[in-house]
């Protein structure tokens, strides 16, 4: 079984604000969840979203957390899908090849594979950035972090780098290395880019207008992708041919 665990999971979220909503308790302490009900969603992956009550210390939030099956083993990365992701993640299970992969921060990735069946180019941190953003808030050393799927840290580079790109050809490149034609990029990454700029060694910062992020969000025209979807959280570009 693939698991990161709940407060690992909560940890990130307050570390670097991924897959951030605003209700997201923001406590720390041990993490309990409670599932209050399960909607079966099926599909390629078998996917359910079981709605689950987390509570951090004294504040609690409803979150409705995936769970699917991958190479006949269960997955359950402690990763919410928001009902406003839907939509975007819809367009894209239904207008790109089967075998298309995604360019996404790893916040996205099994939400891309277990709702879009499509596959990510990353769907797991590294143990660098987790030591960077998450150790000092959960009290342990970057050693004892237990993230038995962690992807090689050149991965996060690589796609940190060109989501914060400023020259559209780093990112058309970076898709490229990867064979992925599909770009995805959620609202919330305007917050996780502090984790894009920690992994690279940079200031964190929100991005501007000039990077690749900061025009993806204001869903304009970038050299070589073609803006094929937008909607009030998800902004869609693939490779032009």
């Amino acid at each position: 079984m693939r698991k990161m665990t709940a407060f690992l999971m909560l940890a990130v979220v307050l570390a670097c604000g991924c897959a951030q909503p605003e209700d997201v308790p923001l406590s720390r302490g041990d993490v309990q969840k409670e599932i209050i009900g399960t909607e079966e969603v099926g599909g390629k992956y078998n996917l359910t979203l079981v709605d689950t009550k987390v509570t951090a210390g004294n504040r609690s939030s409803s979150m409705k957390m995936i769970r699917y099956v991958k190479d006949g083993e269960v997955v359950e990365p402690d990763m919410m899908l928001s009902d406003n992701m839907r939509p975007g993640l819809d367009w894209i299970r239904e207008n790109t090849p089967e075998d298309a992969v995604v360019f996404c921060w790893w916040d996205w990735g099994h939400m891309i594979r277990a709702y879009a069946e499509r596959e990510p180019v990353v769907d797991c941190p590294s143990r660098e950035i987790l030591a960077a953003t998450v150790s000092k808030h959960i009290g342990k050393f970057p050693f004892e972090i237990e993230c038995p799927n962690c992807v090689p840290h050149d991965v996060i580079l690589d796609v940190a780098g060109g989501l914060v790109a400023r020259e559209s050809t780093e990112v058309v490149g970076a898709m490229e290395k990867y064979g992925a034609s599909v770009l995805y990029v959620n609202i919330q990454d305007k917050y996780n880019s502090n984790a894009f700029y920690i992994s690279l060694g940079m200031e964190p910062a929100e991005p501007d207008s000039e990077e690749f992020l900061g025009r993806a969000i204001a869903s304009e025209d970038i050299d070589g992708l073609e803006l094929v979807y937008s909607d009030e959280v998800a902004r869609v570009y693939v490779l032009k041919s």
